[in-house]
C-alpha cells in the first residue's frame, strides 16, 4: 500500500498493510508504532533526486537544480557536492521506527547521468549502515542492473495508465519479464488505469504485489480490501 497522507482515522486500515509506503514527516512517534503494532513493515519516502517545495527553499550551496513545474519541486543532483552532502543528512535522520526506504524519481537518472555513482555510494553506505532495512527503488528500469545490488526490490508505478499504446503496454510487460527474481511492487491509480490489463498482468505474474491508488496525490485510499 502506498500512503502519502497523514489521517488518523485511516491507521486501522493501514494497519492492514503488509508493506505500507508512507511520508513518515506528519505521523508522531505514537502513531508510527501505532502503524507498526499489527507486523506492518514501515517504508519511508525518500527522494536524493529532487526537493519539493513544501519542504521549502532549496539552498543555494546545494549547486545546480532544474525546475519540474508538475510537481511544484526543483530537480537535483547528486554530482553536485552540497546536494549530495544535504543527501547525507537526509539519510542520516532517517526515523529509527522506519523498516525501509522508498527512493522516488529514479527514473531522472536518464536526464542526469552523472548521479549515479554518488547514488551507488550512498546507497551502499546506507546497506552497510542498517543492513535489516528494506530498499525499494520507484522505476529507474534503464539503471536497475546498476542499482539492484542495493536495493531489495521495485516500484512499478503507473502500471497501465489509459493513455499506454499496445506498444506501451508490450514494454511493460517486457519490464516484468526482465525483473522476474526481483521483489516487484505495482502501483496503478484508478482514474487512470486499464483494469483488463492490470487483472492480466497480475494473473501472469502472480508474485507482484498490485495496489491501485484512487488517485496520483496519493492522500486517500482504495475501497478495495
Amino acid at each position: 500500500m502506498v500512503y502519502y497522507g497523514h489521517d488518523a482515522r485511516q491507521i486501522p486500515r493501514l494497519q492492514e498493510s503488509e508493506l505500507l509506503i508512507l511520508e513518515p514527516q506528519g505521523w508522531s512517534d505514537e502513531q508510527l508504532v501505532e502503524l507498526k503494532s499489527n507486523g506492518s513493515k514501515l517504508i519511508g519516502y525518500l527522494s536524493l533526486l529532487a526537493w519539493p517545495d513544501w519542504r521549502g527553499p532549496t539552498k543555494w550551496w546545494w549547486g545546480r537544480k532544474e525546475r519540474d513545474p508538475q510537481w511544484s519541486a526543483w530537480w537535483m543532483s547528486l554530482s553536485s557536492p552540497g546536494w549530495k552532502r544535504q543527501a547525507q543528512n537526509l539519510l542520516n535522520s532517517l526515523h529509527p521506527l522506519l523498516d525501509g526506504v522508498f527512493f522516488d524519481n529514479l527514473d531522472r537518472l536518464q536526464q542526469d547521468q552523472k548521479s549515479l555513482k554518488p547514488l551507488q555510494a550512498l546507497l551502499s553506505k546506507l546497506r552497510k549502515e542498517r543492513p535489516q532495512a528494506i530498499l525499494i527503488g520507484n522505476r529507474g528500469f534503464a539503471h536497475w542492473h546498476a542499482l539492484a545490488p542495493y536495493l531489495d526490490g521495485i516500484l512499478f508505478e503507473n502500471l497501465t495508465d489509459q493513455a499506454f499504446s499496445k506498444h506501451d503496454l508490450a514494454w511493460v510487460e517486457e519490464q516484468l519479464l526482465q525483473l522476474q527474481g526481483t521483489k516487484i511492487l505495482a502501483l496503478d491509480y484508478a482514474n487512470r488505469r486499464q483494469e483488463a490489463v492490470a487483472q492480466r498482468l497480475c494473473q501472469k505474474f502472480p508474485g507482484m504485489a498490485y495496489y491501485c491508488a484512487p488517485d496520483e496525490s496519493l492522500q486517500s485510499l482504495s475501497l478495495e480490501s
